[in-house]
């Protein structure tokens, strides 16, 4: 466990009394120090959720020791637990096809040290942007995509990805939908963003039949990917309110905005372990 300075161990299981205790009592029995931990009782199921970042720098036993023990205590409580540790850093790959804000936004971040993953690949659907990823020494993969080919473009960037260990995929502004196959081998771990005018206005210019509407908010949704579209756990929101003075370009300027800040928050959250997905909901820790 030397190897590693800290880990977050997240769990649920039915809401019974000296679920908090037992967790820090095992953590610390093992040479563990709890830096910050959170808990959320949901009335769903009456179900408890905890998220538990501790120091194991010093612990007195291995990975796999302290991964073995933890099922026996996960047992116990009818857990379902995931542990990860900070030398085991996410590996994400980016599809995207020809809006860059959100593409930027990311690679911006990332460098900034505010996104806690590795930018392992982009994939994108035409070939406009691939000086963007060059810009940023990161290797660009062009497949295009056709109603003819789309198994066999999606079989290849999912065998990019396994040879390039990806652990999750961030959508920023990729327009294809995902098939039912590609969305399973990767559950929960498919992030995409959207415009938050569906399902009144879909299509390919939201934005203006919201301008002819005289809409007074507009807003963006990060989520999950599932075999619904655009259905998926809901991760990060965000709104803003307009008026008559703006115009159609004001509201995709303000869209773009809202679209690229929702998706990085939410690529920052999974990245840091602080999202937990039960039934249809996610539990987002601070």
């Amino acid at each position: 466990m030397k190897n590693s300075r800290s880990a977050v161990l997240r769990l649920h299981c039915p809401d019974v009394p000296g679920i908090v205790y037992n967790v820090a009592k095992f953590i610390y029995e093992r040479g563990g120090n709890i830096l910050h931990a959170q808990q959320h009782k949901e009335e769903l199921d009456n179900r408890f959720f905890m998220r538990v970042h501790f120091d194991c720098s010093g612990m007195n036993v291995t990975k796999s020791q302290f991964i073995r023990e933890l099922e026996e205590l996960a047992r116990g409580f009818s857990m379902e637990t995931n542990l990860s540790f900070e030398d085991e850093r996410k590996r994400m790959a980016i599809m995207v096809s020809k809006y860059d804000h959100c593409l930027y936004d990311l690679f911006l971040k990332h460098k900034y040290g505010e996104i806690k993953a590795d930018i392992a690949l982009v994939v994108s659907n035409h070939p406009d942007l691939e000086y963007v990823a060059e810009s940023f020494d990161t290797p660009f993969f062009y497949i295009p995509v056709t109603p003819d080919n789309k198994s066999e473009a999606e079989a290849k960037a999912m065998e990019l990805f396994e040879k390039h260990y990806i652990d999750f995929i961030v959508l920023a502004r990729y327009m294809q939908i995902l098939t039912p196959t590609f969305v399973d081998v990767y559950r929960n771990r498919i992030i995409n963003v959207h415009h938050s005018f569906l399902p009144a206005f879909t299509g390919a210019r939201p934005y203006h039949q919201a301008y002819e509407r005289g809409v007074k908010l507009i807003g963006a949704t990060s989520h999950y990917v599932t075999e619904d579209l655009d259905e998926g756990p809901i991760i990060y929101q965000e709104c803003i309110r307009v008026n008559h003075t703006h115009s159609v370009e004001d509201l995709i300027a303000m869209g773009r905005d809202i679209e690229k800040k929702v998706l990085s928050e939410a690529v920052k959250a999974h990245a840091e372990d602080r999202i937990m997905v039960y039934r249809k909901r996610t539990i987002v820790f601070e």
